[in-house]
């Protein structure tokens, strides 16, 4: 199961004569990065990361899944676009205190590190 938050827009997004207010997004992938970009393309940053979300949404209120999609999102009301930027970066700083217990990327071994690398035996 991938992590997700959850959280409210302040305005909503009406579909089908409904406001929909509850969000739920789980962090995006490569692939939904490439899938946006091919979408929208590299102009606009904003597009950009609406396209994203698209596909790293999980639920919006009452809208089928199916449903959501990059020309959906880009009828929010632009506070809930800071609504959104703000939740995936919650996300990301779960998703990273989830790793807390990791060791940092500069303190990992690599094979180069051993004992038993060419330049270690070169200098011995």
């Amino acid at each position: 199961m991938s992590l997700t938050i959850q959280d409210q827009l302040l305005y909503g997004l009406e579909y089908e004569g409904v406001l929909h207010k509850d969000v739920e997004l789980r962090l995006p992938t490569i692939a939904d990065n490439i899938a946006a970009l091919e979408e929208v393309g590299p102009t606009s940053n904003i597009r950009l990361q609406v396209a994203m979300w698209a596909r790293s949404m999980v639920k919006l209120g009452g809208v089928p899944v199916e449903q959501i999609n990059t020309e959906l999102l880009l009828t929010l009301v632009d506070e809930d676009f800071d609504v959104l930027t703000d939740l995936a970066d919650r996300l990301k700083k779960k998703r990273r205190a989830a790793n807390g217990t990791l060791p940092a990327p500069a303190s990992l071994s690599s094979p180069l590190a051993e004992s038993d690398s060419p330049s270690s035996k070169s200098s011995a």
